[in-house]
């Protein structure tokens, strides 16, 4: 992960802050690493998403679409596609226009995809991915030779004042909070990440989702601002009911195409290219790149990333749910860590509650210098907690960013204290912080960035 690829704290935004100004003590010293475990734990228990379990097709269409999708399918993925069925989610269809796993398959098997994007592989990315959300991953392929002199003599970059050398084609990843956003969808919503999969891969290339207003975290005037803001095409359909469409940067195309071709163990699929593209575009006011995984900072001084309200705009369009991202950490104005919003036992009960709740919580963490100061970050997904044979507590979590396909344990003591920011539902929250509307936060940053390059300019 890019240290710089989170800012935390020259821009620190709180969207959320804790009711209780108890304030807990600063540290004294540099948290330990967390302990990753060498071995996998396959008894590992996670939460898990609640369907309206259907695990027979019923009707003659349902056939009929089964047996076209599963011709494009080899006989492992075949497997994989029945097993779906058992588990009922390939007939769910929690999605946005109701339509199920096994709907957008079809559609995938059927319709146009973007020219140098082939079905079959496609098709084979959603199966897998939904049946084992684990194997998303944020880190970038490498890129053939002959596809980067093309790119370098034909492709226009997004931000002009970047110009594409081969340095810059070579990148690392700071997309940890878009493919979190992406994990959480086929972990959690497949129906939804398999429509999201087939808008994306169609000759459209763009989703429109419908949203209830009422479902946000904002009022509508807010809402409305935010949009606008972001740049995010919009139209209001009534009083309650938002249309939005989320698509990726232009750039997205040539990175899908090289891994439809050359893609290799670890890297990105052409669906994660084009979903983490939509999420780190939406959130970055359409200005991010995939090229070079750069943006056009607005709200703050980094090029790379998305920060924590961004990451928050982002996953609330993307699952039409509403979330607050609740900043947990106090920082002074050098970026040392000086103590927190609330009590950790209280942060505890907020992730708690959550995946009570049934859903995962995406969380920001920091790490610090022998001085406390922050020097970076990363966003991984707490998707349960367990107790381990010590007694002790920990997160069950998915980081798209440590080279695994499966869910890894953080000791609960160790990382609690670790944790920035963390998207929380409304609900959770009530009567336990006090809201600051998050335009109002960035409405004032915004002001400072103008004054400030007014005042350098004069």
């Amino acid at each position: 992960m890019n240290i710089q690829a989170i800012n935390y704290y020259n821009n620190p935004i709180y969207t959320a802050s804790a009711k209780n100004k108890t304030t807990a003590p600063a540290f004294s010293a540099i948290f330990p690493m967390i302990n990753k475990p060498s071995t996998p734990n396959n008894n590992l228990q996670t939460s898990t998403p609640t369907y309206n379990i259907r695990t027979s097709l019923s009707t003659k269409e349902e056939k009929s679409r089964y047996n076209t999708v599963s011709e494009l399918l080899d006989r492992k993925t075949r497997k994989t596609l029945n097993k779906l069925l058992k588990e009922g989610k390939l007939l769910n269809n929690v999605s946005n226009d109701h339509s199920t796993v096994l709907d957008n398959l079809y559609k995938i098997s059927t319709n146009p995809r973007i020219l140098g994007l082939d079905k079959e592989k496609i098709l084979k990315e959603t199966v897998e991915t939904i049946d084992y959300p684990f194997l998303i991953t944020q880190k970038f392929g490498d890129l053939p030779e002959k596809s980067r002199n093309e790119i370098l003599k034909t492709a226009t970059p997004i931000n002009n004042s970047i110009p594409f050398t081969n340095e810059n084609l070579d990148v690392h990843s700071s997309t940890c909070p878009a493919a979190s956003i992406e994990f959480n969808l086929a972990h959690k919503m497949p129906a939804e990440f398999a429509r999201m999969a087939e808008n994306l891969t169609s000759e459209k290339m763009t989703v429109t989702k419908r949203i209830n207003v009422n479902n946000l975290s904002q009022s509508l005037v807010n809402t409305l601002w935010m949009l606008d803001a972001f740049k995010t095409p919009h139209r209001m359909l009534d009083w309650n009911t938002l249309e939005v469409e989320l698509k990726p940067d232009r750039n997205a195309i040539i990175r899908a195409r090289v891994q439809n071709t050359y893609w290799d163990k670890g890297e990105r699929s052409v669906v994660d290219v084009l979903m983490q593209s939509t999420f780190m575009n939406v959130g970055a006011q359409n200005t991010y790149d995939s090229l070079i995984d750069r943006r056009i900072p607005k709200y703050n001084d980094d090029d790379s990333g998305l920060i924590d309200i961004e990451k928050n705009f982002a996953e609330e369009l993307a699952t039409g749910k509403g979330k607050v991202c609740v900043t947990y950490q106090k920082m002074d104005d050098n970026g040392k860590l000086v103590g927190y919003e609330c009590e950790l036992s209280e942060t505890l009960q907020h992730i708690r509650d959550t995946l009570n709740q049934g859903d995962n919580v995406i969380i920001g963490y920091t790490y610090c210098d022998s001085d406390n100061i922050v020097i970076g970050g990363h966003e991984i997904t707490i998707i349960g907690i367990e107790k381990g044979r010590n007694g002790k507590e920990y997160f069950v979590c998915n980081d798209t960013d440590d080279g695994k396909d499966e869910p890894i344990r953080y000791l609960v003591d160790d990382l609690l204290p670790r944790i920035h920011h963390a998207g929380i539902p409304k609900s959770v929250l009530i009567n336990n912080v006090e809201f600051v509307e998050g335009w109002k936060e960035l409405m004032e940053i915004y002001k400072e960035n103008k004054a400030a390059s007014y005042s350098t300019a004069a």
